[in-house]
C-alpha cells in the first residue's frame, strides 16, 4: 500500500506538467520545469523552517523539544496528535512476561473501539494497533497519551525519524569508496564529482535564500573558476579529449513508439449495436440492419409499386 501510494503521488504531480501527447523533447522540457518548481518549493520550505518559529500551545516539555526538531509541516501534524491525546485515557489490561497491554479509550465517544497499546519493557518499545507511527513516521495520539501518564517528558530518539527533521539533508548522500577506485579512472572521477557536488549543493541552498548570499557566492565561484583553470588537469583524471569525443558523438533521439496501455480494451457495444452486427443481410438489396429483410426492404417496395 505504501509503495503504491508513493507512485500515485508522483503520477499526480507530473500529470500537471506532462501528458502522453508531448513529443520527447517537449517532455524533457516540461519534466525539467516540474523539477525546478519542486526544488523551488523545497527551498521555500527550508527557508520557513530556518526562520519561522511555530507557536506552542502547552507547557509540555515534549512540545518544546519537537518544535525545534521537526519541519514545520510535520510539526503541525505532531502538534495535532498531541492536542488530541488529551482526550484519551489509558487503562492497563494484561501482563505477559515483559509485555504489558493497554487499552486507549476516548473520553468523548465511549462506544468507539479502543486502541491496543503494547509496551515491551525488555526492549523499552511501544507499539499501537493504529499503526500511525509505522505508516506516517510520527507517534500517534495513543502513544502520546501513554507518554503523558508515564511522565515521559521528552520523546525518545527511537521514535524520531531523521527524514522528518530539519537536519534530514545533513550527511553524505552518495559517495564511492576511494580505495576501490584507484584503478578505475571513471569511478575515481565519479567519486570526486559526488563529493564536490554534495558540498556545492549545500552552499547553493543556503546562499540562494538571500540576495547577499547569492551575490557573494557568485563572486567566489567566478574567482574559483579562474584558479582551477590555471591548475590544469590532473594526471589521474580521465583525458579531456576522450571525454570530449564521447560528448561530441551524434545521438539520434526520436519519439518513442505508442504502447497500448494496461487495461485498455475495446469499447462496450450497446444492445442496438450488437443486434445490428448480428443481423443478416437482406436478400433483395444486400444491405443489413435492424428489422431490415426482404419483406420490408424499401428498395423492393418501390420496385413493386413502380411495376404495378
Amino acid at each position: 500500500m505504501s509503495s503504491s501510494q508513493r507512485s500515485e503521488s508522483s503520477h499526480s504531480f507530473f500529470k500537471k506538467y506532462v501528458s502522453h501527447k508531448n513529443s520527447l523533447m517537449d517532455f524533457i522540457t516540461r519534466f525539467n520545469r516540474a523539477l525546478r518548481h519542486q526544488r523551488h518549493n523545497e527551498l521555500v520550505a527550508d527557508h520557513i523552517d530556518m526562520n519561522e518559529h511555530p507557536k506552542i500551545k502547552t507547557n509540555w516539555p515534549m512540545e518544546t523539544q519537537m518544535v525545534k526538531v521537526y519541519t514545520k509541516k510535520k510539526w503541525t501534524e505532531f502538534q495535532d496528535e498531541m492536542s488530541q491525546s488529551h482526550g484519551y485515557f489509558v487503562e492497563h489490561t494484561t501482563t505477559r512476561d515483559d509485555i504489558m497491554m493497554y487499552n486507549v479509550v476516548s473520553f468523548q465517544s465511549s462506544s468507539s473501539k479502543p486502541r491496543q497499546l503494547m509496551h515491551d519493557r525488555q526492549r523499552d518499545h511501544i507499539s499501537c494497533s493504529c499503526g500511525k507511527f509505522e505508516f506516517d513516521g510520527i507517534p500517534c495520539r495513543h502513544m502520546l497519551a501513554f507518554f503523558r501518564i508515564s511522565q515521559i517528558f521528552e520523546l525518545p530518539k527511537k521514535y524520531i525519524l531523521k527524514r522528518w527533521t530539519q537536519e534530514a539533508k545533513i550527511g553524505v548522500v552518495y559517495a564511492l569508496d576511494d580505495e576501490n577506485t584507484n584503478d578505475d579512472p571513471t569511478r575515481l572521477l565519479m567519486t570526486r564529482r559526488s563529493k564536490l557536488s554534495y558540498k556545492a549543493s549545500i552552499l547553493i541552498d543556503y546562499a540562494s535564500l538571500t540576495d547577499e548570499g547569492t551575490k557573494f557566492l557568485n563572486k567566489q565561484l567566478d574567482s574559483l573558476h579562474g584558479k582551477i583553470k590555471e591548475m590544469g588537469a590532473s594526471s589521474t583524471t580521465v583525458p579531456s579529449s576522450q571525454t570530449r569525443k564521447n560528448l561530441d558523438k551524434p545521438r539520434n533521439i526520436g519519439d518513442p513508439s505508442n504502447i497500448r496501455t494496461k487495461g485498455c480494451s475495446k469499447r462496450m457495444l450497446s444492445s442496438k449495436e450488437k443486434s445490428t452486427l448480428k443481423s443478416r443481410a437482406c436478400h433483395g438489396c444486400g444491405l443489413s440492419g435492424v428489422s431490415h429483410d426482404k419483406r420490408n426492404c424499401p428498395k423492393l417496395h418501390d420496385w413493386y409499386v413502380n411495376c404495378c
